[in-house]
């Protein structure tokens, strides 16, 4: 599995190290993290501050499902890729930080499938 967090390959075999990993990710406030099975699935979390989202890719070039978060959330948040790019996407799409975790978690440990504890939509 290929962990990516802010352009930077990490390398993580257990579920264990994927944990210990994601907590000094979660000391920074803003960032682009990807996971991803060869040739199939990938998770991206962006995160800014307290804002957080993720898109689930089916397979490459699928433009994807994005979290459903509250719809009641009006307005956008700027998130700064890997590359410098910064994108503004809708607080509708945000959900809680430690849902994001636990997505993650569950790519990781269930070979690329999604967490379906969250709601998604087509972005």
């Amino acid at each position: 599995m290929k962990i990516t967090f802010n352009g930077t390959d990490l390398s993580i075999a257990t579920v264990e190290h994927l944990s210990l990993a994601l907590d000094r990710i979660d000391k920074q406030p803003q960032f682009e993290l990807w996971i991803s099975v060869p040739n199939g699935q990938s998770l991206a979390m962006l995160r800014n501050g307290s804002h957080a989202w993720l898109m689930y890719l089916r397979f490459n070039g699928d433009s994807g499902v994005v979290t459903k978060g509250n719809p009641d959330h009006q307005g956008t948040c700027a998130y700064t890729l890997s590359n410098g790019q910064v994108d503004e996407h809708p607080l509708s799409w945000c959900i809680d930080l430690e849902e994001c975790y636990k997505a993650i978690a569950y790519f990781f440990v269930n070979d690329g499938a999604r967490y379906d504890h969250v709601a998604w939509q087509i972005a």
